[in-house]
């Protein structure tokens, strides 16, 4: 496993400060995908979770134990090298984790490649870009995000009860957490 903070190999902006304070992000290369260990899938269930496999496992850990949500993405399947947090373009949709097919509304605050929405900002991330058995490379975001946005988002979206990183980024996590975690 490689990891590199290089910004000419995976770079990151933000586009609207007032709902992404703080953004970060790590390209992982040489991954494995597959199960996490039987102690960190314990754990995990233990704390209401389940396990899905490493990639996945080791956010959701980082989360529970620094309280920090990150996310994940296939990095091969990025357009172009970067991440950044923006508000939905009109217009723009985005097939989430869950397999709905959602048409963002502009205040609605996205982490996108170079070309289109990836994710819903500390709510949900976007089915096209989620790691797969064949990952090998990783893109892993963390960020700090404004809390009443990410509250009336994941509420306009119904999504209020489905993400346990939303619940976190409701608390208003200080945005020095994000090199940590």
């Amino acid at each position: 496993l490689r990891w590199d903070l290089d910004p000419k190999r995976l770079a990151v902006g933000i586009e609207d400060p007032d709902g992404c304070r703080r953004f970060g992000a790590a390209l992982l290369e040489n991954v494995k995908v597959g199960p996490s260990p039987k102690w960190m899938q314990e754990r995990l269930i233990a704390a209401g979770m389940r396990p899905i496999h490493n990639a996945v496992d080791i956010t959701n850990y980082v989360m529970l134990e620094l309280g920090q949500p990150l996310h994940a993405y296939d990095a091969d399947r990025l357009k172009g090298s970067s991440l950044v947090a923006r508000r939905a373009h009109a217009g723009e949709s985005l097939r989430t984790l869950d397999g709905v097919d959602r048409l963002l509304a502009p205040d609605v605050l996205v982490i996108a490649d170079g070309e289109r929405s990836l994710g819903i900002a500390g709510i949900l991330g976007g089915a096209d870009s989620e790691i797969r058995p064949a990952t090998t490379r990783i893109a892993l975001e963390c960020a700090s995000f404004e809390p009443r946005g990410i509250d009336r988002t994941a509420q306009k979206l119904g999504l209020s009860q489905q993400s346990a990183a939303s619940a976190r980024f409701r608390l208003n996590l200080s945005p020095e957490l994000v090199p940590l975690a």
